[in-house]
């Protein structure tokens, strides 16, 4: 039998190398990609996981990103993972670079576990310099070695399983530097002008920037935004119900963005805004 001291100094060894070791299967695993609900993409997805990790529970964070929209997906997880307990992997098959030889990740940050391709996805993780990128090198685990269309059933899936067993991104992976980063995801002051983008728009069709609260507190009581050539919005409500109808008004959200809103009304829509268009204040 083990001492004391000696189970110690394991425990204390997992935690070391980023994390504690979870009973096998025990782990929750998130689901977030573009397959839609229409296919049998989820269900075999899902089919694989608890095949291969039958005491793991399945969270769908969702399913309805618009194709191949990498940028969204990256900031939906972003917004989402931290809520979930340490341990936690997600899964993000966001991929319209399947079949290529684009790499398959692995990420530790936060006593959190991540899988999906190298393609950006992960951006506002990576920014991080505490987060721990593993490429998988070793296809042991795979339904197959090459996917061309299904990777997500195929490479990713036994992967999030095996992590939920209990087994660690350094035991999968190689350990990589310059993992892909979107640079338009962060925002930028030049010349004491804050130059942002839209990176996300949610289901009432409010728009998300990339500008946020600590960037804003010294424009806070004069804030004026030019959203490319679109509108020109100023002041700054405290709540939806403060806006003015049939316009765009401003908001910090309660993660703490800079949000373009127009009560009872899409902001999208109204204003013609895109995805990645441009915010100048």
């Amino acid at each position: 039998m083990k001492s004391s001291k000696s189970v110690l100094n394991v425990k204390q060894s997992l935690q070391s190398a980023g994390r504690e070791k979870p009973s096998p299967g025990a782990s929750i695993i998130t689901l977030t990609s573009d397959f839609g609900l229409k296919d049998y993409f989820v269900a075999s997805l899902k089919g694989v996981l608890l095949q291969k990790a039958p005491g793991a529970q399945i969270v769908d964070v969702t399913h309805q990103i618009d194709r191949h929209d990498i940028v969204s997906g990256a900031f939906i997880l972003k917004e989402s993972f931290n809520y979930f307990p340490r341990g936690t992997v997600h899964l993000v098959v966001i991929d319209p670079g399947v079949g290529t030889n684009r790499k398959v990740l692995l990420l530790n940050y936060r006593d959190h576990y991540f899988v999906g391709p190298d393609n950006g996805v992960f951006t506002y993780l990576l920014k991080d310099k505490k987060c721990r990128v593993y490429e998988v090198v070793d296809d042991g685990l795979l339904l197959s070695k090459k996917s061309p269309t299904f990777a997500g059933r195929d490479h990713f899936a036994p992967l999030a399983a095996a992590l939920a067993n209990g087994k660690l991104p350094s035991e999968l992976g190689r350990e990589m530097k310059g993992a892909k980063i979107l640079g338009d995801l962060f925002y930028r002051n030049t010349g004491g002008r804050l130059r942002g983008r839209i990176v996300y728009f949610d289901t009432y069709g409010n728009a998300i920037t990339n500008l946020m609260t600590p960037s804003l507190q010294a424009k806070r009581d004069h804030l004026k935004v030019t959203i490319q050539d679109k509108a020109e919005i100023s002041g700054l409500k405290s709540s939806y119900s403060e806006g003015n109808k049939g316009e765009g008004n401003l908001i910090i959200n309660s993660s703490g963005h800079l949000e373009i809103f127009s009560p009872y009304d899409s902001a999208e829509q109204l204003l013609k805004l895109k995805l990645l268009d441009k915010v100048l204040l």
